[in-house]
């Protein structure tokens, strides 16, 4: 009999909080959708409003939601990436720990192969939303909006190569790098030119998975050149 082993019992909040995670794995909440309300999971569940929180509590905990307050608020499904890696690294960049250029090796790593999936993938649908990103992302300089513009073609193009592995850890290496920029906040034009992803777009939409991979390719070296001189001042500066 040794081979079995105790039962168990599980919370109740925990049982809440792991069926809304399997749900939002599942991709029945995806990015920037709002999880039902209190008084809905209440029903649903037939628990306590203690037990809903504290659910809902785990769920925040563990990056998977973020909680909004106000008439419009409640609790919205975050993009999945490795949030906490990413907010390590950022830590470990100003101590000066790591650098950009270790950063942006890693991007070269694994963005040109994103791009190439991107165009094996795309969807006239999806061509549609890589269009618009890359044509609106001038449309403003200021502070943090125009690094969210600017980094909207990487994201779009993360979403759409079919891997969800991927996708988390590119999305998490775009954003560790615009948290970090937006902190020195430098003139955007300067740092990201205008038409940087324009052969990327192309690329993509033409389904071209080798030229898409070469022109990602070429911009990340571009842009990691203009990212190591920031750096270098950053650093005389210190």
């Amino acid at each position: 009999m040794s081979h079995f082993k105790p039962i168990k019992q599980v919370k109740a909040s925990d049982e809440v909080s792991n069926q809304l995670r399997s749900a939002i794995f599942e991709g029945r909440y995806t990015a920037g959708d709002k999880l039902p309300s209190e008084r809905e999971l209440i029903e649903t569940f037939e628990v306590s409003r203690t037990v809903v929180r504290e659910a809902i509590k785990a769920l925040e905990a563990r990056g998977l939601v973020e909680i909004k307050q106000g008439a419009t608020g409640g609790a919205f499904v975050k993009e999945l990436t490795f949030e906490r890696l990413s907010n390590d690294c950022k830590d470990l960049f100003f101590l000066g720990n790591m650098s950009f250029s270790e950063i942006c090796q890693a991007r070269l790593a694994i963005e040109p192969v994103v791009a190439g999936l991107a165009a094996k993938h795309c969807t006239d649908e999806q061509a549609k939303i890589l269009l618009d990103a890359n044509n609106n992302e001038n449309q403003t300089l200021e502070y943090p909006e125009t690094v969210l513009l600017r980094s909207r073609v990487h994201y779009v193009l993360a979403d759409m190569c079919n891997n969800r592995f991927l996708t988390a850890i590119d999305k998490s290496l775009i954003q560790l790098v615009g948290s970090i920029t937006h902190t020195f906040q430098p003139d955007t034009d300067k740092i990201h030119p205008p038409g940087m992803h324009q052969s990327i777009v192309d690329a993509v939409i033409a389904g071209n998975e080798v030229a898409a991979e070469t022109a990602m390719r070429a911009h990340l070296t571009e842009f990691l050149s203009l990212l190591e001189q920031i750096e270098a001042d950053y650093r005389n500066n210190q």
